[in-house]
């Protein structure tokens, strides 16, 4: 089994992707990618409190959060590659760090539903209130479905 990624929005702090299964075209799931542009903070990974002390711990000087949206149906399946691409777009930022949340769904219909090539726009609407949370410096705004057209949108 082999998945496809589809880079779908680009910005300075954001990248959205798309997660289709080779053989179906089915869509597993969905990667946001947003750099807080921040230094790390021992509350952005959850397995280290606990084991860590919050005034002792150094964090890297930039923190990165992803998170991944599938059905829980394609779990198993899309975990694997998923972060293993994951790992391969962030793991060579000499002084950053990132962490991954999952967020599962029931199925698709509560994710994320867009007319490709027609209307581009709901992505933006769906990202931005994560995207916000983790950066409130983030400008998703005046996206237009023409922006689409280029390699980043912002």
């Amino acid at each position: 089994m082999g998945l496809k990624f589809y880079r779908l929005l680009r910005t300075n702090e954001v990248e959205f992707f798309q997660v289709i299964q080779k053989e179906t075209s089915d869509i597993y799931g969905y990667i946001l990618i947003v750099d807080s542009r921040r230094k790390e903070k021992l509350c952005d990974n959850p397995v280290l409190i606990g084991m860590e002390d919050e005034n002792e711990y150094e964090g890297s000087s930039n923190f990165i959060q992803v998170i991944t949206f599938t059905e829980e149906r394609y779990l198993q399946d899309f975990t694997a590659d998923t972060f293993s691409f994951i790992d391969g777009l962030l793991n060579m930022k000499p002084d950053c760090h990132f962490f991954i949340k999952e967020q599962v769904y029931k199925s698709n219909s509560e994710l994320l539903d867009f007319d490709f090539p027609f209307d581009m726009t709901p992505i933006v609407d769906f990202i931005k209130p994560y995207a916000l949370e983790i950066n409130k410096d983030t400008n998703l705004n005046n996206i237009s479905n023409s922006d689409f057209n280029y390699l980043s949108q912002k």
